[in-house]
């Protein structure tokens, strides 16, 4: 683990320094901001929703999308919980991609099969519909 009081000490003290001593505190500083954002990537819902899922249109078609997900320890096939955020990843994929406005329907929910074409490796495959909205009652 980095001592961050070690590291600010060593910043002052170029600082103080030659103009090569300052540029070096100048480059650590950056240095140091940048890791401590790239320790924050894996708590974006984003990084698990890109990793454990995908959406994808048929190859041959039709006016449906397949939404595909990976299992894992965290997020077994048999927890609500687990399922829930994989609808959450759902919703946030067709936001994205800026289809399914007024809702969506899961029209199938299976395990792939064995000889199915799976580069991925996903463990669970959705038929997804987009809902058409009910006509409003003419008044």
């Amino acid at each position: 683990m980095l001592d961050v009081n070690a590291a600010r000490t060593f910043v002052q003290s170029r600082l103080n320094a030659a103009p090569a001593g300052k540029a070096a505190a100048i480059l650590l500083t950056l240095l140091l901001a940048g890791c401590s954002d790239m320790q924050s990537i894996h708590d974006s819902p984003d990084f698990y929703r890109h990793s454990y899922s995908q959406l994808s249109k048929p190859l041959d078609g039709g006016d449906f999308y397949w939404f595909d997900v990976k299992l894992t320890p965290e997020y077994p096939a048999d927890s609500e919980a687990a399922e829930a955020i994989r609808m959450d990843w759902l919703s946030a994929w067709l936001e994205s991609r800026k289809t399914c406005d007024n809702a969506y329907e899961i029209i199938e929910k299976r395990a792939f099969d064995f000889l199915e074409h799976n580069p991925a490796q996903y463990d669970l495959r959705y038929k997804v519909r987009c809902a058409v909205p009910s006509p409003s009652p003419a008044g």
